[in-house]
This record gives C-alpha cells, structure tokens and sequence, in this order.
C-alpha cells in the first residue's frame, strides 16, 4: 500500500469517526461520565477554597500575634512565610482543578452541540491542567524545605529551581496547548501531535526531576534532621501528600505520551474509558487526596510548628548565655 493510499484511509476513518459521532473522536463521548466529574470537581472546587480560604485567615492572625508578641529585632532570622504568600501558592493548584472542571463542561458543550472553538478550547483545558498541580506541589515542597531549614539539602537551590521548574513546565504547557488546537484540523493533526509529545516530554523530565529531589529531602531528613524535623513526623508525612501527588500527575503524563505516541488511532485513543480511568481518575484523586488530609496536614500548620521551634531554640539559647 503506498503512502497516498495509506493516508486517504485515515482519512476516511477520521470522515467515518466523525460522521458516526458528530465531533472529532474515534469514539461515541459518554455524557453520563463527563456531567459525573463536573459535579465532583465542582464539589472540589469549593472544598479547596473554603479550606484554604480559613487557613489563610487563621494564619494571618497568628502571624500578627508573632510580630508583635514574639519576633523582635533579636529574633529576625525565624524563617516564616506571609499567610497570602502560602494562599497563593496554593492558587495553581485552585486553578487546576478549574480547568478540569470547565474542560468537561466544554466536553458536554460539545457533545450537545460540535464545533471546532469548543473541541479546541476542551482538549487544551484537560492537558495543561495536571501541570497546574505540579506547578503547586512544587513551591510547596520548596517552602517546606525552606521551613525545616534544610533548603542546602534540595538537588538545586530553590531560587535557581522554581524559576527553571517554571519556564520548563510552561514551555511544555505552550506546546501541549498549541498541540491541541492544532488536532482539530486534518492537515494539522500529526504536527499537533508531535508538538504535544514533545511538550508531555519536558513535563515528565520535570516531573521525574522533583520526585528524585523530593526523595533525596525525605533521606536527609532521616539520614541528618534538622531540631524541627526531629521534633515532629508531620514533615515526613506532608512530604509523602506531595510525593503523591507528583506520582500522580507523572503517571498520566506518561499514559498521554503512549497515547500519542502510540498514533490517534490507538486502543487508548478509541477507547474512552482509557482516558477516564488513567487521567480523570487520577486528576480527580490527585486534590481529593490533598483535601482530605488538608485539615491535619497543611503548610500554614507546619509553618506554625516550625516558627514555635525556631522560636523555642532561640529562647533557650539566650537563657544559656544569661546564665
């Protein structure tokens, strides 16, 4: 079969897909399943800011009470972050549970009514949004360092990481999002799908990069810990929420790369519930499991646990030098 054969029959796959669908899928999309995750994500999405919204009040007041109360000139090196510093790097994270929940929004636009603006608008939304919540999980991780003083002990200082963690994690989001306008034309699409890859690709080396950085943390707390990580296991315990959720999202990178890599008409590209199962699953679960736990487990918390042991640490030390 030659290559101008090969492609006039993807292309009348791709003219019978739509025909029989009425979009651009290689499958019938379940609105059953799409309005499901628009009510769960909705329901997350006010979890999140109901939660963080609180944190960041109580924070602001125990952050007043500090400065006015306990940290004098004398006690300028406690090491704390604001309260609206810690809200807003909770804000990617917000943002990316908004693009889920307005992506499948989109979808059910789009299986009531085609058209070429919604499919784009859907696709692109679905794909940068996991990226939202790496993006988090990362200043966090760096903020949590930073509080139990052990920042030396990260594979790259935080002020160099966070600003090459973010130009490549928006490099591959401006590829996947170009990427995925582009699938909606014929023409386009293989150009698309490479720019795509390409961009999944960086995401990932990201992705593995912060979970060896994240690992690496976890030894030298056990290995050599700081007094506040002696102090409490909490910090064990946030930094295995944060593991998690980078597992999460690097494990669909990698299931959206075989499908791309795999061609538009692979198993996982024909079969929904591929798509459900090891992206919106996993998305869905990624916040659910940060919101459970958010209550016990949180950096305004931590950050309060930290500054009373810098605190208690510098008392003691001028006792010692009064005596």
């Amino acid at each position: 079969m030659s290559i101008k054969e090969l492609n006039c029959l993807n292309r009348n796959f791709f003219t019978k897909a739509m025909t029989d669908y009425e979009g651009f899928y290689a499958y019938n999309p379940h609105k059953g399943a799409a309005i499901a995750f628009v009510v769960l994500f909705g329901i997350l999405i006010l979890s999140a800011l109901v939660q963080i919204i609180m944190a960041t009040h109580t924070s602001k007041r125990r952050i007043h009470r500090w400065e006015n109360n306990e940290l004098s000139e004398e006690n300028s090196t406690i090491i704390y972050f604001p309260a609206r510093g810690l809200m807003w790097t909770h804000f990617p994270f917000v943002l990316g549970i908004c693009l889920e929940f307005v992506g499948y929004v989109l979808k059910i636009v789009f299986i009531n009514s085609p058209s070429i603006s919604t499919f784009i608008a859907q696709s692109v939304l679905l794909l940068i949004a996991p990226s939202l919540y790496a993006l988090s999980i990362f200043m966090l991780f760096s903020k949590m360092a930073r509080l139990i003083l052990m920042e030396a002990y990260m594979l790259i200082p935080a002020k160099f990481s966070t600003v090459s963690f973010v130009v490549a994690d928006m490099i591959g989001r401006v590829l996947q999002a170009v990427g995925g306008g582009l699938l909606s034309s014929w023409n386009s699409r293989n150009t698309g799908r490479i720019l795509i890859i390409v961009g999944l690709f960086i995401q990932i080396f990201c992705y593995t990069f912060l979970t060896f950085s994240q690992l690496f943390l976890h030894y030298k707390m056990k290995a050599t810990p700081s007094k506040i990580v002696r102090d409490s296991n909490e910090w064990f315990q946030y930094n295995f929420i944060l593991l998690a959720g980078i597992l999460l999202v690097n494990g669909r990178t990698i299931v959206r790369v075989v499908q791309f890599l795999m061609g538009l008409q692979s198993y996982i590209g024909q079969h929904e519930w591929c798509l459900y199962v090891f992206d919106t699953v996993l998305m869905f679960l990624l916040p659910l499991i940060f919101l459970a736990t958010f209550r016990a487990r949180n950096l305004f918390k931590l950050q309060d646990k930290s500054v009373n042991i810098q605190l208690n640490k510098l008392l003691d030390k001028e006792s010692v030098s009064e005596d």
